[in-house]
């Protein structure tokens, strides 16, 4: 199952309110696991390190967050443009359809 960009924007609002001011983001194992998307996108954009150990969930701050805020934004606009993009098709072709399947009908009242 994928997670949404609405989804994964949730988890970042949380992992920002953990980590406050510090430089340092020490987690429980629940709040990685429920954070697990966002901190993924973070690691992979350069946002946070990986410290852990075997004890404890902990990552550094690499650089600051406003940045990955703004991305997620662009996606999450981007996303939901796409999709009214796929609902426009969906309903044009819906129309050509029924249009198609009228023709016969049409042909049938005119002979």
């Amino acid at each position: 199952m994928e997670t949404s960009l609405t989804d994964i924007k949730k988890q970042y609002e949380k992992l920002r309110d953990i980590l406050g001011d510090k430089d340092t983001l020490e987690l429980s194992y629940e709040d990685d696991l429920r954070c697990q998307d966002a901190l993924s996108l973070l690691k992979s954009r350069n946002y946070i390190l990986d410290a852990s150990t075997l004890c404890e969930k902990r990552y550094i701050k690499a650089a600051e967050w406003d940045g990955f805020e703004d991305w997620l934004d662009e996606m999450i606009k981007e996303s939901k443009r796409l999709s009214r993009r796929e609902w426009t098709i969906a309903i044009v072709s819906a129309v050509i359809g029924a249009a198609i399947g009228l023709i016969p009908t049409i042909i049938g009242a005119l002979c």
